[in-house]
């Protein structure tokens, strides 16, 4: 706990600085319509004017405090020089769709290997993250094949490997393999890039699979990727692999991954790292 009022010192000290702000205020309004004997204090009596201002000032900073561990949506797990790396309860997809711009950033989004872009229910389920992704990305045919050519484009530009499947390997969608942890670079709108992060591997019946220690190897060719081609933005992502992809992974224990990974990899990331965890499944997270 001592550990995470120290990361996060900085929101705590915004929080007792506003709390103190509206108290402080309301306090000097008060004046203007009572005097101290009201409490019971002479004008002159500085000692007691001195211990209310600091049991004021403590009660401030408790209440802070309270703000931090009991109601904050994000809490600081990294912070050092360039780096720091963030948990926060949200919606992933209302940053990587924003009305407006709000900066440069990079949101990670986990697909199969073959980045497949259409959604039925023999290859995209509609609610996986994959799946709504598309949804919001993709309009009409016209805009999935953009988004194909994308995709292919991003790939072939760092000379990509990939293997050619055929109908015996996979019934369904692309053909073409790429290595675990391969990133496709897709522009969004808004200041927004996409990273397209290969993680898992289908089988004949397009069944997704990704084992723990492939998880581990994907978000750490990730970071690397990021470090070569990241240019300093601040980088979104979430506990991937907890549905369709067959980790074995529980919702808390991708969340614990996540985190660790981020931390050891940190000299890969000199911006904000921040982990988003979806509000509606905040229970099953520490």
């Amino acid at each position: 706990m001592l550990l995470r009022i120290k990361n996060n010192a900085k929101y705590i000290f915004t929080c007792f600085t506003a709390i103190s702000s509206i108290v402080f205020g309301l306090l000097s309004i008060l004046q203007m319509f009572v005097n101290w004997d009201i409490f019971g204090m002479k004008n002159d009596d500085t000692k007691c004017k001195i211990a209310i201002f600091c049991f004021i000032l403590v009660s401030c900073m408790v209440f802070a405090l309270i703000q931090f561990i009991f109601f904050s949506n994000s809490k600081s797990i990294f912070l050092k020089d360039e780096v720091e790396i963030l948990v926060k309860y949200g919606d992933l997809l209302k940053i990587a769709f924003p009305k407006k711009s709000k900066g440069d950033k990079i949101v990670v989004i986990a697909v199969n290997r073959c980045f497949d872009t259409v959604i039925n229910q023999d290859i995209i389920k509609a609610d996986s993250m994959h799946g709504q992704f598309l949804k919001l990305f993709v309009a009409d045919n016209l805009a999935r094949q953009r988004l194909d050519n994308a995709i292919d484009a991003s790939l072939q530009e760092f000379g990509t490997p990939y293997e050619t499947l055929n109908r015996s390997d996979k019934r369904y969608g692309k053909l073409k393999r790429y290595p675990l942890g391969s990133v496709a670079r897709i522009d969004g709108e808004n200041g927004i890039t996409f990273f397209l992060l290969a993680l898992t591997k289908f089988d004949l019946d397009c069944v997704a699979h990704c084992n723990k220690h492939e998880y581990v190897e994907c978000l750490l060719r990730l970071f690397e990727y990021y470090d070569a081609h990241g240019q300093g933005r601040d980088i979104y992502l979430y506990p991937m692999g907890t549905k369709m992809a067959r980790t074995g992974l529980s919702k808390k224990e991708a969340l614990e991954t996540t985190v660790t990974l981020t931390k050891i990899s940190k000299e890969h990331l000199r911006a904000k790292t921040t982990i988003v965890v979806d509000r509606r499944n905040k229970n099953d997270y520490p």
